[in-house]
């Protein structure tokens, strides 16, 4: 704004109601940029943060994140419920030091009581050094996962889970 003001007093104009006006119109169009960028961005889509935040405390090996996600009805492809996929998840964050997660060919179709997600992910991770996990756990792989989830009175959840692991040509 200094600037703006010693330009107007170069040009010959220091009269302070120039000034003001001046100033005045330079907020109001920066008020009227920020306003447009707020507009232009898409609402946010409560299934892809459900997503984001599980896949967020899965990298952060943070199990209790994780089932937190997890409808208490949840089932697995293979009809498992939701106390034995939490013991899965445990389990196998436990193994890791670390794990790094990065999400493909996200598809979501969402209706307004049920959301169906379909992605890839490739996992890679440092096992933990203890009990010879190291060399039973994977270093990298990659997963084909589908997901279902339902809008629940503290958020979506998923209600159920089928994961399968890629080849190296999928």
């Amino acid at each position: 704004m200094r600037l703006l003001l010693r330009r107007s007093e170069a040009e010959g104009d220091s009269s302070p109601g120039r000034t003001r006006a001046g100033t005045r119109r330079v907020l109001a169009a920066a008020a009227g940029l920020l306003l447009l960028a707020s507009c232009g961005r898409a609402p946010r889509d409560p299934v892809r943060e459900t997503l984001e935040r599980t896949l967020k405390a899965a990298e952060a090996r943070d199990a209790g994140a994780v089932i937190d996600h997890l409808s208490a009805d949840f089932r697995d492809g293979e009809g498992e419920g939701r106390a034995e996929a939490a013991d899965t998840i445990r389990r196998y964050l436990a193994g890791y030091q670390s794990i790094s997660l990065k999400v493909s060919d996200e598809e979501v179709e969402r209706g307004p009581e049920e959301a169906r997600a379909m992605f890839r992910v490739a996992m890679s991770g440092k096992p933990r050094a203890i009990g010879g996990l190291e060399g039973f756990l994977p270093r990298e792989s990659r997963w084909r996962f589908e997901l279902r989830l339902k809008p629940e009175k503290d958020g979506w959840k998923i209600t159920w889970a089928s994961w399968s692991r890629l080849g190296e040509g999928d």
